[in-house]
């Protein structure tokens, strides 16, 4: 067999090497490099989880409308007409 340009052949097999090296180290260092996720989130979603959390802590029972209707319950003064009721059982059913 008969190989001319020797030196070219040789140049093509290092320059593949030096290639090949750089792709390996460059895999190696993104393995090796840890990511980490981020959130960002905007001014009007900080607002809403800032009043999301707030109502979270509040209770569900307004004790100050409790403590009224238990008022005018024990002092008898707490009256509904029959015709509320009416209304409210027919809204409901239907």
């Amino acid at each position: 067999m008969i190989v001319n340009n020797l030196n070219s052949m040789a140049n093509i097999y290092s320059s593949n090497a030096v290639v090949a090296t750089r792709y390996a180290n460059a895999a190696t260092n993104a393995r090796n490099v840890q990511k980490r996720d981020q959130l960002s989130l905007s001014n009007q979603a900080q607002s809403f989880s800032e009043i999301l959390q707030k109502l979270r802590g509040e209770s569900e029972v307004r004790q100050d409308k409790v403590a009224e209707f238990e008022q005018k319950i024990s002092s008898g003064n707490y009256h509904v007409e029959a015709s509320n009721i009416a209304a409210s059982m027919l809204l409901s059913r239907f």
